[in-house]
């Protein structure tokens, strides 16, 4: 699939952009605010455009699809632009400035019957996958507790930008397994070094008490985040994103996570994390194949939980 990418910065450069080598996607063009930008990583990944205009690179190159991984506030632009030259986008999280710019983008989208698909890679991790459909086997039992943990190292951003950029991503896996959040409470704890924790709890649409520990406070060495959910008598644990164990009532518990030392697609990191799966997923979608499982209406309704931790913080 011919695509060009909006966007060349950490990100893009370390994730996205090897992984759409790697799939074999047809790189036909970067795009980036400095030209200078857009043509280095042209060189570095094979691409034959470089160009520092949206607009230029839609009109000369005969996309089928594009990337973007920029700015939040920068999405909405991108987004019309490509959506009314009638080309499908892959906005990496959170896709909009906020849930109101968001909302109207998924309208946007459907409007035009262009699919903008927005990269929440958790949601295509092997390890959540599985863990998702424990939850939703009758087996499992109604979903009754469930706990989220993600705390990283130290964040060099103001609060707001670190509310979408990092909590975000357990905010919208909480609605993947488990539903719309509603009667949100919030406690922000303080720290010294102006690193960051919260701790939220909510009711599920399934039913399930939710509690999510977030922060800043962690290591960037360490063990970072892990989901537990329970529904009656079952559980099902995932650990630090590559491994889930469900937890029957009765008999032994049955463990999954990569094997590692083998260097195969299934075990190797860009898998584990849902990079690569996400990209397959939006191929899938641009082709026809299958439905968008993390479109910009969903993304509406994880950036409204964003909105409604600030506003809560504000109002306490």
């Amino acid at each position: 699939m011919r695509i060009g990418v909006v966007g060349c910065g950490q990100h893009a450069t370390a994730v996205l952009l090897p992984n759409l080598v790697h799939l074999g996607f047809d790189l036909a063009a970067i795009c980036a605010r400095r030209l200078s930008s857009a043509q280095a990583s042209a060189a570095r990944f094979g691409a034959q455009g470089a160009y520092d205009s949206l607009a230029e690179m839609v009109r000369r190159e005969e996309l089928e699809a594009v990337v973007a991984c920029v700015p939040p506030q920068t999405y909405g632009a991108v987004v019309r632009e490509c959506v009314a030259a009638g080309l499908p986008v892959f906005a990496d999280k959170p896709g909009a400035a906020d849930a109101a710019e968001a909302g109207d983008l998924a309208k946007l989208s459907a409007d035009a019957g262009v699919p903008v698909m927005v990269g929440y890679m958790k949601r295509f991790a092997p390890a959540y996958r599985r863990a998702r459909a424990c939850v939703t086997d009758p087996a499992f039992g109604t979903p009754t507790l469930a706990t989220f943990t993600f705390v990283m190292g130290d964040v060099e951003s103001d609060f707001d930008s670190y509310l979408a950029d990092n909590p975000v991503h357990h905010l919208d896996l909480a609605r993947y397994l488990l539903g719309e959040l509603y009667d949100l409470q919030v406690t922000r704890g303080g720290s010294a070094g102006g690193r960051y924790a919260l701790a939220v709890t909510a009711r599920a649409q399934s039913g399930a008490v939710v509690g999510l520990q977030l922060g800043s406070t962690g290591s960037w060495y360490q063990h970072n985040e892990s989901v537990e959910v329970f529904g009656i008598g079952s559980s099902v644990l995932v650990d630090n994103m590559d491994t889930c164990v469900l937890r029957p009532p009765e008999g032994p518990e049955q463990r999954w996570s990569p094997n590692y030392t083998i260097p195969i697609e299934e075990n190797l990191t860009p898998t584990t994390m849902g990079f690569q799966p996400e990209l397959i997923h939006f191929r899938d979608v641009v082709r026809g194949v299958t439905e968008c499982d993390s479109d910009m209406a969903s993304a509406a309704q994880t950036l409204a939980l964003v909105g409604e931790i600030r506003t809560r913080l504000d109002l306490a």
